[in-house]
């Protein structure tokens, strides 16, 4: 997933007569000497009440829109259609809004009061209600994101600060993985969004994810990570940590590479063993609103390395970590715990679907059916359906049926281990309705046969994952389990019985034999050989399946 493409990386809003000679300036100077594409309108006034389309189009364009809030800001009507642009595309886009109070305080713009509030009043006498609620609710949504005030401050240095700040914005955008084909996620998502609250600034949150092996916590976790870093002043996602320092990575680097991507330059710092490094990451990061994802965490001792405590980050800050251990999260004493489970059997349809046919529905009876036995079999692990779909995509399978002295046949297969599944599928399919007696390996044992030439861990994921729907097992592949066992039972001896059988077979034979022979019927001497190799051979072939 990438962001779009933007002609300016920043757009500049403010009041002319309040900053342009001024503050804005000095800013835009700023910006440009750093080679940040920055639009400014160099009109000195603006006329009429309605955006102009070519600031609209420079606003779509943009990465980040700075808005420079200041007193008089809020009784320009351009102004307030500007912003109300601006929001409308941080809503709807990739686009970032970075306030700068200028002389005002974030809760007088929050609430309206003051200037701020003289200015919507008196809007209320030349335009609609609706309009002015639209302003108010511009005004209240931007209050709430991370800027900047200049109370108490040098310009000079808050000028610096926020051209760096900027610059690590727009130059470094977040290179993450995530899966082009998301089913289901929308749930999970909105449902940990209401645990994290983001638009609460004043408190730190710490939410936990916690699941099997391959059922999304990761996936989960990077999506709101990449919805939502923009609204924070720095963020990190550090991946697989468990692995990492399991291999040949250390906690020490582990702690390197999350303060090289808060403060984008790795030169900034030096820390050379973890006490060290734990410090460091408190010291730069208690002054700041940060989102911090800390994905695939297996031991207590790594939080404590990488998010000591919760004033280790400044006031609104979020921090998200993934672990197959719920009872780590329980002792880190976590505000929230997340349980990720399989997918139900509609969503892992769909899923696999997508990976196997490249459509939302299995194709026709054939692929409908197995499917349903992959989907079962998985249990919804949403990694085990992308693999086992994407390899049987991989050299697509075409079926055709055509009939073949009465029976149908498969054409023009070829199958790697683990696409050859559905052929034996579907064959031992066509042996439970042909062989009333017997059915074939049942699609289970198939696919566990075929998973495990598969570079994964499937069967243990399989195992141990819980389904949000318990009621998932196809109640058909129950019956033909059943089927199964009790056909054999009908039809297959132990070693120990066939011998048996068969020496009992011999010893009648003999002593009929005998016997007729003592009575000179020779007709029935026959008859008894003839007996006793007819059993035998029965039982031969009735062990080798061939009757």
């Amino acid at each position: 997933m990438a962001m779009s493409s933007h002609t300016y990386d920043v757009f500049l809003s403010f009041r002319g007569e309040d900053t342009r000679k001024t503050f804005t300036s000095h800013l835009y100077n700023s910006l440009k000497k750093m080679k940040i594409r920055t639009f400014m309108d160099e009109r000195e006034l603006k006329k009429g009440k309605e955006i102009h389309p070519t600031l609209a189009k420079a606003i779509e364009e943009s990465r980040v829109s700075i808005v420079v809030i200041s007193k008089n800001y809020a009784f320009s009507a351009w102004c307030l259609n500007e912003l109300k642009k601006i929001v409308e595309c941080k809503n709807t886009k990739d686009h970032v809004i970075k306030p700068i109070f200028f002389e005002v305080t974030p809760s007088e713009v929050r609430d309206q009061k003051a200037m701020i509030g003289e200015a919507l009043a008196k809007h209320k006498q030349n335009f609609s209600m609706e309009k002015v609620q639209e302003w108010r609710k511009a005004l209240h949504q931007v209050a709430n994101l991370a800027g900047w005030t200049t109370t108490d401050r040098n310009q000079s240095d808050l000028i610096e600060e926020i051209v760096k700040h900027i610059n690590i914005q727009v130059k470094r955008v977040p290179v993450i993985s995530i899966p082009e084909h998301l089913v289901g996620i929308d749930a999970h998502l909105s449902k940990i969004e209401s645990h994290l609250d983001i638009e609460n600034t004043n408190e730190v949150r710490m939410l936990g994810i916690y699941g099997p092996q391959g059922v999304g916590k990761s996936t989960l976790a990077k999506v709101f990570y990449y919805k939502h870093f923009s609204e924070f002043e720095c963020w990190s996602f550090v991946e697989c940590i468990s692995e990492r320092i399991k291999g040949k990575y250390d906690i020490v680097e582990v702690q390197k590479a999350l303060l090289s991507e808060i403060l984008g330059d790795s030169s900034l710092f030096a820390c050379y063993n973890r006490e060290e490094g734990a410090k460091m990451i408190e010291d730069v990061l208690s002054s700041k609103r940060v989102l911090l994802v800390l994905d695939d965490v297996d031991d207590i001792q790594q939080l404590e390395k990488l998010a000591g405590g919760f004033h280790w980050f400044g006031p609104g800050s979020r921090i998200i970590i993934t672990t197959q251990k719920a009872k780590l999260l329980h002792n880190y004493k976590v505000h929230f715990t997340y349980e990720m489970k399989g997918m139900n059997p509609a969503e892992a349809v769909r899923l696999f679907s997508w990976h196997a046919f490249k459509r939302n529905e299995p194709e026709d009876q054939c692929s409908r059916e197995l499917t349903n036995a992959i989907v079962t079999y998985t249990k919804g692990i949403p990694s085990v359906l992308v693999k086992l779909g994407t390899d049987l995509f991989s050299e697509r399978m075409s079926y055709r049926q055509s009939e073949v002295d009465g029976e149908n046949k498969q054409v023009g297969l070829k199958c790697t281990p683990a696409q050859n599944m559905p052929k034996e599928m579907f064959k031992q399919g066509r042996e439970c309705n042909v062989e009333t007696r017997r059915l074939g390996t049942s699609s289970e044992q198939i696919l566990r046969e075929h998973m495990e030439p598969l570079d994964m861990n499937v069967q243990e994921e399989c195992f141990e994952v819980e389904r949000e729907d318990d009621d998932f097992k196809h109640k058909q592949l129950e019956t033909e389990e059943v089927y199964e066992e009790e056909s054999e039972d009908l039809v297959t001896f132990p070693g120990s019985m066939a011998l048996l059988f068969q020496a009992s077979a011999l010893i009648i034979s003999v002593s009929l034999i005998f016997y007729f022979r003592q009575n000179n019927c020779i007709l029935f001497q026959a008859s008894a050989f003839i007996i006793s190799v007819s059993l035998i051979l029965i039982f031969y072939f009735r062990q080798n399946n061939c009757i």
